[in-house]
Order: structure tokens, then C-alpha cells, then sequence
């Protein structure tokens, strides 16, 4: 199972087409661009969650988050966005979880984001996370 998911994720690359979900959820207001002091930041609006922008990894998951709500069709407020895993120590977060409902009870699916180009031990290190935070 680990080895086929490994396979899927290293055949997996942002696309050229995957930007236009970005470009359409920043032009619909499900993502903004927003100043805080001299940083810029990343608003997921839906749960008024802000990250730094600049960072590698914040711009993977804001492309997934898109591809979710405009690829697959999953409302924004039901994607969580750094979610705190139970049963795990305090600091640990998932970085997307899909939940089948509004209240973001029952989650569906948690989404681990690495940035771009990443060594095959952090690949191996993402799908450790990503079954954990299951």
C-alpha cells in the first residue's frame, strides 16, 4: 500500500492548468492575498485560517485547495486547513482535511502538502504523516 501511494505521489506534479484553480479562487474570494505588516499571507476565507504566502509549502496546499473546491466540487467550509489530529501530540496538524459536513465532524480525507520538489526521504516522511494523521 505504501509503495503504491508512493508511486502515486512522485507521478503526481502541479500542472499548468492546476494555477487557473488558484488564479479562480482568488478572483472568487475563496482564497485572498493579504497584507500582515511586511509579510504577505494567504487567507483560506471559508476557515479564516492565514499562512505565509512566500513558503514553498503554501503555495502546494493552496493549489490543492482549490483543485478541491473547483476540480472535485467540495465545499470550501467543509476543508479544514491545519487541523489538530487527535490522539497525537498537540503540535501535530493536518495540513487539508475533507470533511463530509459543514460542522467538520466527520472528516473523509487528509491531504499532507510538501513543497514542490521534495528528497525521496521527505516524500517517505509525508506519507508516514499523511497515515497518521488518519
Amino acid at each position: 500500500m505504501h509503495a503504491q501511494l508512493e508511486q502515486q505521489g512522485r507521478n503526481h506534479k502541479v500542472k499548468n492548468s492546476e494555477p487557473d484553480y488558484l488564479q479562480k479562487a482568488f478572483a472568487e474570494g475563496i482564497l485572498q492575498l493579504i497584507q500582515s505588516g511586511k509579510t504577505e499571507k494567504v487567507r483560506y476565507v471559508a476557515v479564516n485560517h492565514a499562512a505565509k504566502w512566500s513558503a514553498p509549502e503554501e503555495r502546494v496546499r493552496a493549489a490543492y485547495y482549490a483543485e478541491l473546491v473547483y476540480r472535485y466540487g467540495y465545499a470550501a467550509d467543509c476543508i479544514g486547513v491545519e487541523v489538530t489530529v487527535p490522539d497525537r501530540t498537540p503540535t501535530d496538524r493536518a495540513d487539508l482535511v475533507v470533511f463530509h459536513d459543514k460542522q467538520q465532524t466527520r472528516h473523509f480525507g487528509v491531504i499532507e502538502c510538501k513543497r514542490d520538489v521534495i528528497s525521496d526521504t521527505e516524500f517517505k516522511q509525508a506519507i508516514e504523516q499523511g497515515f497518521g494523521n488518519v
